[in-house]
């Protein structure tokens, strides 16, 4: 007979698809590491409607609103310098006290945003601790470390030292962490969408569609210029004869600049020269995984900014050029070329920096596509789930999470 166990979520914006992906992906992944038991998930929300549509096929999940007298609870815990040590959730506390786990799950949650410490996720960790309730974490980005003082980083690798289990989603992440001083409770296992998408088929075909992805944070990273440099890359691809789609893979309902892919996408569009912007095509429809997956589904090739988006593509058995504004594309991209058996394909995916990205990179990585289309009608089929299988972390997390 199973019993049945709370696991509660760190939060995670869902117009953001890939915290989508996040969610979904980590659910699968407890549920496979815990048979034994009859899980119940919590996910917090500020549109808790919204999501609740959102993640209504999966079972199990209870979507619980965010509470305006919390915010300014934890506003006040900012002021008074006791945020992470006595740390409340943003929803009904009754939802977390009597969890029989949390989960800190993935994004760029560690990379050390404002140059200074993640206090709502050293809070997370620290609230589970005070009432002695196992964390874990799932799939996190880790990163820049270096910009916190000596005291900073002691203050964070305590913290992450703390954790039942890390488990990361490439080996760059963990060796960067083991260079920090953690070690011992990290596995490496594949970003979450790899559990939701255990097969992948790529099947041999030139590419003739392209899906590109511009993102408010290769603005951030590299000014104005990107902006003028996409412009030309997709007027390049245009004049060559490619169609062009432009594909969002983040929005905001607030309208938050760094988290609104539509809004630069609708930028880049706007820079584009009239006679080729009415060849572009925008998506401007239903944003949720389901609904990019069966746009990205169209394209044969992906340039992207958003990890995420990157990934989806790639599991669809896409062509892909990963558009790096950090240091995490390089390691995932080498990783996956390298460990994984999407080195079998290898030679259509790549990734470049922001700023060094080209109509020459582009075409170059279509040209050793379209000549690995060439060689033979037989597509690849990529078994991922006999890969994850064999991975040791089921066998450390079995050891290191007891719920």
């Amino acid at each position: 007979m199973t019993s049945r166990k709370k696991i509660v979520f760190s939060y995670q914006l869902l117009t953001n698809i890939g915290c989508e992906i996040i969610i979904r992906g980590s659910i699968a992944f407890l549920t496979r590491a815990f048979p034994q038991h009859e899980l119940h998930f919590i996910v917090q929300s500020y549109h808790p409607e919204e999501d609740r549509a959102l993640l209504a096929d999966l079972p199990g999940v209870e979507v619980v609103p965010m509470l305006e007298a919390k915010r300014i609870l934890r506003g006040v815990l900012r002021k008074s310098g006791l945020f992470v040590s006595r740390w409340t959730p943003r929803f009904a506390s009754r939802h977390a006290r009597d969890a029989d786990l949390f989960v800190s799950v993935g994004g760029d949650i560690y990379t050390m945003f404002g140059n200074a410490l993640p206090l709502d996720w050293l809070g997370f960790e620290s609230y589970a601790t005070r009432r002695n309730i196992p964390v874990m974490m799932f799939g996190a980005n880790m990163e820049r470390f270096e910009v916190l003082s000596p005291a900073d980083r002691r203050t964070l690798t305590d913290h992450l030292g703390r954790f039942a289990l890390l488990v990361v989603r490439d080996k760059g992440t963990a060796e960067y962490i083991a260079g920090h001083g953690v070690t011992g409770n990290t596995e490496v296992f594949p970003d979450p969408i790899f559990s939701l998408r255990p097969h992948t088929t790529v099947q041999r075909r030139r590419i003739r569609r392209i899906g590109i992805n511009f993102t408010p944070f290769l603005l951030k990273e590299y000014g104005e210029e990107s902006l003028a440099r996409f412009a030309r890359i997709t007027e390049d691809l245009v004049a060559r004869g490619y169609d062009v789609d432009f594909i969002p893979h983040v929005r905001s309902q607030a309208g938050v600049s760094t988290q609104d892919d539509p809004a630069a996408l609708d930028r880049l569009h706007a820079a584009l020269k009239p006679e080729v912007a009415e060849k572009v095509t925008v998506y401007r429809g239903p944003m949720s995984f389901a609904t990019i997956a069966e746009v990205i589904g169209k394209v044969d090739l992906f340039v992207g900014a958003r990890m995420h988006g990157c990934l989806n593509a790639l599991t669809l058995g896409k062509a892909v050029l990963f558009v790096a504004y950090s240091r995490k594309a390089h390691t995932m991209t080498g990783w996956l070329k390298a460990e994984t058996p999407f080195a079998e394909v290898a030679q259509s995916f790549d990734v470049l920096d922001g700023d060094k990205t080209d109509t020459a990179a582009i075409e170059a990585l279509i040209a050793a596509h379209d000549s690995w289309a060439a060689a033979s009608e037989t597509p690849v089929e990529i078994d991922t789930a006999g890969y994850l299988a064999g991975l040791p972390v089921w066998d450390h997390l079995t050891r290191a999470v007891k719920i």
